[in-house]
């Protein structure tokens, strides 16, 4: 049996190809990129249907999946039966995740903020300048 790709999901898959090209001529710029749609072998086995709804809803849960896997652990993450949700269930697990993430990171700017902050002050309290501060404390240790 021949396999047959959808029009609309090779232009999806040459248009990622080029916009990875492009990124990746940028200095120390580097984009992965979609193996080529000619490649009938690896896209009959990642898409069966050939069709770009099919490639786009294996995306959707894959990047649920590993959004979830990052911001809490990959454990929670396989408890998820994305297959058996809807589009819209699915990008709301994701975006919970994204969030979650965006959160954990804001606290870590703030926490290292806070440090710095300390640091500063703590120097200024002896009478010195942050370098000679971290210097004595590894030293220290």
């Amino acid at each position: 049996m021949k396999y047959v790709m959808e029009q609309e999901l090779v232009d999806a898959i040459n248009t990622q190809r080029a916009e990875a090209i492009e990124f990746s001529k940028q200095p120390n710029c580097w984009m992965g990129m979609y193996i080529e749609p000619s490649d009938t072998k690896y896209w009959s086995e990642r898409v069966p249907s050939g069709t770009l709804k099919e490639f786009n809803r294996i995306n959707l849960e894959e990047d649920a999946y590993y959004a979830v896997a990052d911001a809490y652990s990959k454990s929670y993450a396989r408890s998820f039966d994305f297959a058996s949700m809807t589009d819209a269930e699915v990008e709301e697990i994701f975006d919970d995740a994204c969030a979650s993430m965006e959160r954990e990171r804001k606290w870590a700017e703030e926490e290292e903020l806070k440090e710095r902050q300390e640091e500063t002050n703590l120097a200024k309290s002896l009478g010195i300048d942050v370098p000679t501060l971290q210097r004595w404390i590894q030293e220290a240790a």
